[in-house]
């Protein structure tokens, strides 16, 4: 039986509630609460095969061991169950990290302030006799392997990337094997030629200078800009002469007489070639200086210096028995230069890539060499990482 009461408006704003119902809106406000904090308590985790991998601590060892600090926070915060086992060797995870090889090179404080600009370049010398150590610390917190050598290097030891402006001078124009090849037979290593371009492996042998920036130690990438400049006088050149000169046949453009592949001894259809080389140029480079750092330091006990006097010195180069690889025979020829000056040339067998196609509409002063490659419409290489560019048949 239900019974009905009519109340007045302010008597009902007037009277009190009895006390079974504050006993019920207590009890009905509690368990609110604590289904809240239960909701917010119980956040998702996601276990599968990688988060239970990661409680092993030799693969969590193994993982950290390759990767930047960077790489390591967001690798924390991509899963609960990841942070929670990270976070349980923090400090021996943080020490383990990617390095530099450069981090145990000394830093030259001396001349740091001095010479600022030479001292940030690495490689100011080749020979590393004007070089007494870095300019300052390595970088943990960005570490990565060069582009093209994969050597490992921080942000410090990388070279300053270029203007993107100049990302259009980094193409190098491929040779008709080359282009028709599949992009897995140009990487280093060559993979599977059935590979899909959208394959992970794939998308790691190309060219990404202009999405992901440029990445390059100091030897690979000081002279790129250098490089880009003789490449685009060579097809300014090759514009402004062509095959014929006055009725006569330059030869220009014919056989092996264009200009090479992209990838010179790594062309697809590269040949063997004979070229002389400069003896004294390659001496230099197959027996470098060693750096100051790779000496021996001197004894703490001061030990009386003996200089060699002039004929000393002579009389032991003199006494010096010549290296076979520096005698004249059938490899290394004496050649008489400019002003009677008796030179040594080194022949050598050299891989020479193919000549490119050449097109019509680049001849000339209105020509503009290799438009197709940076409008993206064919496939090109990259003269700063040495990676495919991919074209549009391509994707």
């Amino acid at each position: 039986m239900a019974r009905f009461f009519e109340l007045d408006v302010g008597d009902a704003e007037h009277e009190q509630p009895s006390l079974v119902e504050q006993r019920l809106c207590t009890k009905l406000d509690d368990v609110t609460m604590r289904s809240d904090a239960k909701a917010t308590d119980e956040q998702p985790r996601t276990r599968n095969i990688v988060t239970e991998a990661f409680q092993c601590y030799p693969i969590v060892h193994a993982i950290v061991s390759n990767i930047d600090l960077n790489t390591l926070d967001s690798l924390a915060r991509s899963s609960f169950c990841i942070h929670a086992s990270l976070l349980q060797s923090r400090r021996v995870l943080i020490s383990s990290t990617l390095r530099c090889v450069h981090e145990a090179a000394p830093i030259d404080a001396s001349e740091t302030l001095r010479y600022r600009a030479r001292a940030g370049n690495w490689f100011y010398m080749e020979d590393g006799r004007s070089y007494n150590g870095k300019s300052g610390h390595c970088a943990r917190d960005l570490v990565g392997q060069c582009r093209r050598c994969e050597t490992v290097i921080c942000r410090n030891c990388a070279i300053k990337p270029p203007a993107p402006v100049t990302l259009k001078e980094r193409h190098r124009r491929l040779c008709t094997s080359c282009t028709k090849a599949p992009l897995a037979i140009l990487a280093k290593p060559p993979l599977d030629p059935h590979l899909s371009f959208s394959s992970e492996y794939i998308q790691r042998t190309l060219c990404k200078c202009d999405s992901e920036g440029v990445w390059l130690c100091q030897p690979c990438g000081r002279s790129i800009r250098t490089a880009d400049g003789e490449y685009q006088r060579i097809w300014r050149w090759r514009s402004h002469y062509g095959e014929v000169l006055g009725g006569l046949g330059t030869g220009i453009g014919d056989g092996d007489r264009g200009v090479i592949c992209g990838r010179e001894g790594d062309c697809l259809a590269a040949k063997e070639h004979e070229t002389q080389v400069d003896c004294d140029a390659a001496d230099a480079k197959d027996y470098p200086v060693s750096p100051v750092w790779a000496e021996p330091s001197p004894p703490t006990t001061p030990e009386p210096t003996h200089l060699p006097s002039p004929l000393e010195t002579l009389q032991q180069e003199e006494r010096r028995t010549p290296s076979p690889q520096v005698r004249c025979g059938y490899e290394r020829h004496e050649v008489e230069g400019i002003g009677g000056v008796v030179k040594k040339t080194l022949v050598k067998m050299v891989r020479v890539g193919a000549c490119v196609p050449e097109w019509e509409d680049e001849r000339g002063l209105n020509g503009k060499p290799l438009s197709r490659e940076i409008r993206g419409d064919l496939r090109s290489w990259c003269g700063w990482c040495w990676r495919v560019v991919p074209g549009k048949n391509d994707k």
